[in-house]
């Protein structure tokens, strides 16, 4: 512990020195007690430059973000509330690496031949670590498609195949992707999809290639898809052409049997005969390590400054698209996030600044975070509300900013308006001296961090100036900010903060009755559960933070801290076993989920909602 605060400081420092001289001294020309637009500029201007590489946890360009804020928090006198300094540190993981052995050979009869790792295939990120050997058996697609009389795990005469211990071709993509637009094997196509019913099948390995009918032969990059749990079996991208060799020695023609699959939507799955491969993966992650950084301001209440506020931005954001990216070139692009939040940061930063020149007037305390790891599921957020940290507060309300600086037509979102009574007439009063077009959303969970705070019982707004057609890509630059709006926007949310100080109490908390969509990420599931995952759990399983108010879940006794290990007939290793095992069930149908709740198995039944 001792080397690991020690670590933290050197670096610290030295990013902070070379911060100090090297960095534009354009904030300094316009500095001011006020909200201006101009240091909203400058702010935005710098914390989406090139040089931080688009703020990526656990890269030089995390370190100058960082360093960036602390600097200016010292400037504003706002006194340091992390762990060490401004800083709260915290690990995660972003990418996946090679690790030990790989292998990958074939034989067939006397003849065995040994592939170049890289250039013949490769893990994929979600495979498992191991040895296998098996019997080579073509699957087709690997879809099992009951709505679609379709299933690649029986024969073309309607057999069922014994794949336990057998390892598995299977073509990447649907017999329906020649029609994107009207696929109804869409939901079936993820690689992990197709695992899980490989696993659950007992199958020793899987072997991945792109069809003749589907383009080149390439293999897939092995990339880290933000869930820490692996597949359970080793998974491998093989080039085709290793496997038509195969085929050909076989008299086997794959482009005709794919073509064949495509044109009647129909299986045809084998056995190779007197063919087996042997696989041996080993794929590690790699561990990077980012903070939140956290600035306090003591309340001049003697009694009041127990009461606290937290006011909140993500500082993170995509770096070269390693993950969450909408880009779909192919050059090695910098994410820079200018809306994306280099805009809420400013916001932040701003708001700092001109409470702590006015913190006479402040008689609660106000706790300000810059949250590291918001793009990979919340996690910076979500590890302050677990730590020793929040509990040393009495936080009476939180608010946030995430993508403040693209106001278009004076139109602002808000978030969480249902989740205090005090909300709506609050704004309502302050907006009397903005007149923004306001579309509410009482829900109080949603994609930034606020949703980790109510999940802890805290009232809580999320201000949102709305997407654009530059989310999560290499254009969201400075250039698209509009920081006159923003500067409205933040200016509101100091005006809510100073209401919420001069409230006689403390604002309650109202559940909201939610009927919102589970994972966003996972469109193709129709039923609603109402879980929340929690995204930094990384054992096995699907952790949930809570259930939301009214929701399936919550009325079929799902509660925070649970695990869920089965749904329906499928095991749960992770939340994606957990979204196709709820894209077997309709709405209205009845689902026995099993949980571990504090190391014991809990059985419930849920019924499911729809979305």
């Amino acid at each position: 512990m001792k080397l690991k605060i020690l670590f933290f400081l050197v670096i610290a420092l030295i990013v902070s020195s070379f911060d100090t001289f090297d960095k534009s001294d354009g904030i300094e020309n316009v500095r001011s007690s006020k909200i201006t637009k101009d240091e909203i500029y400058e702010h935005i201007k710098y914390l989406s430059s090139d040089k931080l590489e688009g703020r990526f946890p656990g890269t030089a360009g995390d370190s100058l973000t960082y360093s960036y804020i602390q600097n200016e928090f010292m400037k504003y006198k706002v006194k340091p509330a992390g762990e060490i300094g401004y800083l709260q540190p915290f690990d995660l993981v972003t990418e996946v690496k090679l690790a030990g052995e790989n292998e990958f050979k074939i034989s067939s009869g006397d003849k065995t031949d040994n592939y170049t790792l890289g250039t013949d295939f490769t893990p994929l990120g979600f495979s498992g670590k191991g040895k296998v050997e098996g019997e080579l058996v073509f699957m087709g697609y690997g879809i099992s498609a009951p709505d679609q009389n379709y299933d690649d795990y029986k024969d073309k005469n309607g057999k069922e195949i014994d794949i336990k211990g057998k390892i598995l071709v299977i073509m990447r993509y649907s017999p329906g992707e020649n029609d994107p637009h009207n696929n109804p094997f869409e939901k079936y196509e993820p690689s992990r999809y197709k695992t899980l019913s490989a696993r659950n099948g007992e199958a020793a390995g899987v072997i991945f290639i792109t069809g003749p009918q589907s383009g080149e032969d390439v293999l897939q990059k092995m990339k880290y898809d933000n869930v820490m749990q692996n597949a359970g079996l080793p998974v491998i991208s093989s080039k085709r052409e290793i496997i038509e060799n195969i085929f050909r020695n076989n008299g086997l023609d794959l482009s005709k049997i794919q073509s064949d699959i495509n044109d009647s939507k129909k299986s045809n799955s084998f056995v190779l005969n007197n063919v087996k491969a042997y696989m041996e993966t080993d794929v590690e992650p790699v561990d990077a390590k980012t903070n939140n950084v956290i600035g306090f301001i003591e309340g001049s209440d003697p009694v009041l400054k127990n009461e606290v506020i937290v006011i909140g931005a993500h500082k993170d954001h995509l770096g070269y698209g390693l993950y969450g990216s909408l880009y779909k070139g192919n050059d090695r692009e910098i994410h820079n996030g200018a809306d994306d939040n280099a805009s809420g940061t400013a916001g932040l930063l701003e708001i700092a600044q001109k409470i702590s020149a006015n913190k006479k007037k402040f008689g609660r305390s106000v706790l300000f975070i810059a949250f590291g790891a918001e793009e990979a599921g919340l996690l910076g957020s979500a590890y302050f509300v677990k730590s020793k940290l929040f509990e040393n507060y009495n936080i009476t309300a939180m608010l946030n900013m995430d993508m403040i600086g693209r106001l278009n037509d004076n139109k602002l979102i808000i978030y969480g308006t249902g989740t205090s009574s005090v909300w709506n007439s609050s704004l309502d009063k302050i907006n009397h001296s903005y007149n923004f077009t306001i579309t509410k959303n009482p829900e109080g969970l949603g994609p930034s961090d606020h949703a980790s705070f109510y999940t802890k019982n805290i009232p809580v707004l999320h201000f949102f100036s709305g997407t654009h057609a530059d989310y999560h890509s290499p254009t969201d630059d400075i250039e698209k900010i509009n920081s006159e709006g923003e500067a409205k926007i933040v200016n509101m949310v100091y005006d809510i903060a100073m209401d919420l100080n001069n409230m006689k109490g403390k604002p309650d908390f109202i559940k909201v009755v939610s009927a919102s969509n589970e994972n966003r990420s996972m469109g193709n599931v129709k039923v609603y559960v109402g879980t929340i995952p929690d995204y930094s759990y990384s054992g096995e399983g699907m952790k949930i933070t809570g259930a939301k108010e009214g929701s399936p879940a919550d009325k079929g006794g799902l509660m925070s801290e649970d695990i869920i290990i089965k749904f329906g007939n499928k095991d749960v290793k992770n939340i994606y076993d957990y979204m196709y095992a709820m894209g077997e069930f309709k709405p209205g149908e009845e689902a026995e989920i099993i949980v571990l709740r504090k190391n014991e198995k809990v059985t419930l039944k849920i019924v499911l909602g729809s979305r």
